[in-house]
């Protein structure tokens, strides 16, 4: 066995000594079956809208906020950037959304629905909803709201440091209850201890 290969974990028949890989019990993998449910559901009236499901995303986005800068629309639909300022310009070719100039910021565009836009919205909402509601259904009814705040949660921007911060300031806030059940003991030690003395001395 080379060196190489040891490093990598691998034999020198090329098999890796790593334990496989557990698709039932990966998140990401079981988030993005769940995802390619929904997307085959609602494929045929996106078909039928001309619209792909990243671009119904942004329809919807802009619907919920008319006039909404790029920017504000990145954070909404989670998709990048680069991908979105693309997939805007493509879009407006297209005749589904227009872009003018910000009134709030010169250097903005703000973006809005166009009729066509408004229609492809029209046409695919009622699957995707029905797509959804296929995902909600295979959950009982007191697992559906959970659910959905779990899923907020896991896409919720988090600061940095966070989880790291929380875990010393919870074994301090041990300590000092730990401390302060502690005090009372001592004191209940002394005043007992003080009362055989003065037996003593009796």
């Amino acid at each position: 066995m080379t060196d190489a290969m040891a490093a990598d974990g691998q034999d020198e028949r090329g098999e890796g000594n790593s334990m496989p890989f557990a698709l039932e019990v990966s998140p990401s993998h079981l988030l993005h079956r769940a995802q390619q449910m929904a997307a085959n559901r609602s494929a045929a009236a996106l078909r039928d809208a001309g619209i792909t499901l990243r671009q119904f995303s942004v329809l919807a986005a802009i619907a919920g906020q008319e006039g909404a800068s790029q920017s504000s629309l990145v954070e909404t639909t989670g998709i990048d950037r680069s991908t979105l300022a693309d997939m805007v310009s493509r879009m407006e070719k297209a005749g589904l959304i227009a872009r003018i100039q910000s009134q709030s910021d010169a250097r903005a565009k703000a973006v809005s629905l166009t009729k066509s836009g408004r229609e492809a919205l029209d046409t695919a909402a009622p699957a995707v909803q029905a797509a959804d509601q296929m995902l909600l259904d295979a959950l009982p009814k007191n697992r559906r709201g959970p659910f959905i705040d779990l899923l907020s949660t896991l896409i919720a921007p988090k600061p940095a440091g966070k989880a790291t911060d929380e875990g010393p300031k919870k074994k301090e806030k041990t300590k000092e209850k730990s401390s302060k059940k502690d005090k009372p003991k001592n004191k209940t030690k002394a005043k007992k201890k003080g009362a055989k003395k003065k037996k003593e001395k009796a």
